[in-house]
């Protein structure tokens, strides 16, 4: 019995071992059939190359550089710096993937290159017809969260679209080769036709003079003597100033000497022109001329110019901010301006390619994968340049040098800060520090004001915080919508301490104040003629009626097309009070 039992446990493992060693000839064979492949190497590299160049041309080439030109005046590099890099970037890739993919044999070879194809048809697709308008990367948050079904939609949409190359390849070889060349072919011509219209049109380089820039030389040099100062807190909404005290009523009781402009308005709703505005108080030509050109007829508009009467009474003038947020081509700005300098930069060429390998990855991606690629164009241009002295809208670095405060016997000093302020994105901490994640609009609007304090109290230390004249003020307030005329009052934050103050409690003020009135209270803070500027801050009675203006544009198809103009009757606060006057096309839009 037990012969017969061990017999037959003998063969059934003889046949467990046919079964198993059946199994694994068959997965072999299959392994086999999936690399095996009759085409010629030189016939697989060249399908490879076709689908690869489109994929790279796209991503690599044709999408930063198409941004860099619909952000001429967002970013601080142009075209013709960044066409060597990228192509250069398009081209390594390029050969890389080709050489990777022609290596690759039978079905495996072309499942890869009809995934290669199908990437570069769905981003494609999704850059040129299913964004939308995402609008400017202003550092404003996007709501995600309300595009949940859009974005559910689109990765269905380019899932089904994906799958194209993959049934022709099941179908019809023969079909799917012409597929691939074909299909690469008129995506890179239709490319290749809008490269030809950039490159030809006015995008292509900063003017000549844009080569100029606002340095941060003496950013932290002041007169022993007499100091004007004016501090743009960008965004700087009269609601986060509430913000801030409702949570603590106190906080800025440090701004001794102070008033507070509690119902004054700007006269526009974006940094440009709105910060340029607050020096040169210039309402002609603006949405109506080329934007460079109405920057700089700004500065002698109405026959007045307050950089040439600050030089002209001996003031040493540095202005912290973007040359083309301010000055156009610049012109203006090498002949008064101290901190001017045209040494060319270096680009910082990894940074730059990543920025704009970021860029475009937004564009080409899903909706749905979009968040991880957001990013902000200051954040772009700030490190886009090698060891750059090239002021970047960041108060922290600012702040990390109020101990290096250098008093100057010899000179009196105007001077210009433009500081992220309440601006979105949220990075600061309440103490003024970066944070390593966001943070809020309370937190970013005390921290900001906090560096403030600290170069008051330096200057409290130096002898000069007593006899200097200091503006803080927001260029413009926090917008409800850019497709929208005005939908609610907007006020902002707004104070003056004239020389000679300190040590006083800050006081309150509403008269019926504007940005209009700045011009005229840095003259006479500097102690020079102002009558030809209007009134000072300081001039305004509380119960004066005044009517101010305003100007709203609205973005129509991401381009700003027509100018809403408000008159503001009596307490800004009250929405009642703004009266839209009239509504102008918009000739030449300062976005879009």
């Amino acid at each position: 019995m037990s012969e017969i039992a061990g017999g037959n446990g003998n063969n059934k493992i003889k046949n467990d071992k046919n079964t198993s060693g059946d199994k694994n000839s068959k997965f072999n064979k299959k392994l086999r059939a999936l690399w095996r492949d009759d085409r010629r190497y030189v016939k697989r590299l060249i399908v490879a190359a076709s689908a690869s160049f489109v994929l790279c041309f796209t991503i690599l080439f044709f999408g930063p550089v198409e941004i860099t030109a619909f952000s001429y005046d967002s970013l601080s590099f142009d075209i013709m710096e960044i066409t060597p890099i990228m192509a250069a970037v398009a081209a390594v890739a390029f050969i890389v993937l080709s050489l990777f993919l022609s290596v690759l044999r039978g079905k495996i070879f072309s499942y890869a290159v009809s995934g290669v194809l199908a990437a570069a048809i769905c981003g494609y697709i999704q850059g040129n017809f299913l964004n939308g308008k995402l609008g400017a990367l202003t550092g404003d948050a996007i709501d995600w969260h309300n595009q949940t079904g859009k974005m559910f939609a689109g990765l269905v949409l380019l899932f089904a679209i994906s799958l194209i190359p993959f049934i022709i390849l099941y179908f019809d070889k023969k079909a799917w080769y012409s597929t691939v060349s074909i299909v690469s072919a008129v995506i890179v011509m239709m490319q290749s036709v809008a490269l030809i219209t950039i490159y030809s049109g006015n995008n292509v380089r900063k003017p000549k003079d844009y080569s100029q820039y606002l340095s941060t030389e003496e950013m932290f040099d002041f007169s022993s003597e007499q100091n004007t100062l004016v501090f743009l807190m960008d965004r700087l909404d009269y609601e986060f100033i509430e913000e801030v005290l409702e949570k603590d009523l106190d906080f800025f009781s440090k701004l001794d000497g102070f008033t507070s402009y509690t119902n004054a308005i700007s006269e526009h709703a974006r940094t440009k022109p709105a910060a340029n505005f607050i020096l040169t108080a210039c309402e002609e030509g603006a949405y109506q001329i080329p934007q460079y050109e109405y920057f700089e007829k700004s500065w002698s508009s109405g026959g007045k110019n307050i950089l040439k009467d600050l030089k002209d009474a001996g003031y040493k003038i540095d202005i912290y901010s973007e040359i083309n947020c301010m000055f156009g081509q610049g012109n203006t700005a090498g002949e008064y301006v101290s901190n001017v300098s045209s040494i060319r930069n270096k680009l910082n060429v990894s940074s730059v390619i990543d920025s704009l390998l970021t860029l475009s990855a937004y564009r080409y991606v899903p909706l749905a994968c979009k968040p991880f690629f957001w990013s902000y164009t200051d954040e772009i241009n700030n490190g886009a340049y090698l060891n750059s002295t090239i002021y970047e809208i960041d108060e922290t670095a600012f702040d990390r040098g109020i101990e290096n405060f250098t008093l100057d016997g010899d000179s009196k000093y105007f001077k210009f800060y433009h500081f992220n302020g309440s601006h979105s994105p949220y990075t600061l901490n309440e103490d003024g520090t970066r944070s390593s994640g966001a943070t809020s609009s309370l937190e970013q609007t005390k921290g900001s004001f906090q560096i403030l304090f600290n170069a008051f109290e330096k200057m409290k230390e130096d002898g000069i915080y007593k006899d200097s004249g200091i503006i803080i003020t927001a260029d413009h307030g926090s917008p409800v919508s850019d497709k929208k005329p005005l939908q609610k009052a907007t006020r902002i934050g707004l104070f003056y301490k004239p020389p000679g103050s300190e040590g006083t409690p800050l006081k309150t003020s509403e008269a019926p104040v504007s940005l209009k009135n700045v011009p005229a209270t840095i003259l006479k803070s500097a102690g020079i003629d102002y009558s030809k500027y209007g009134r000072a801050l300081d001039e305004i009675g509380e119960n004066e009626e005044i009517t101010r203006t305003f100007y709203k544009s609205v973005v129509v198809n991401g381009r700003e097309e027509d100018l809403y103009v408000y008159e503001v009757r009596g307490k800004a606060a009250d929405f009642a009070n703004w009266v839209n006057t009239k509504i102008l096309p918009i000739k030449y839009p300062f976005y879009g």
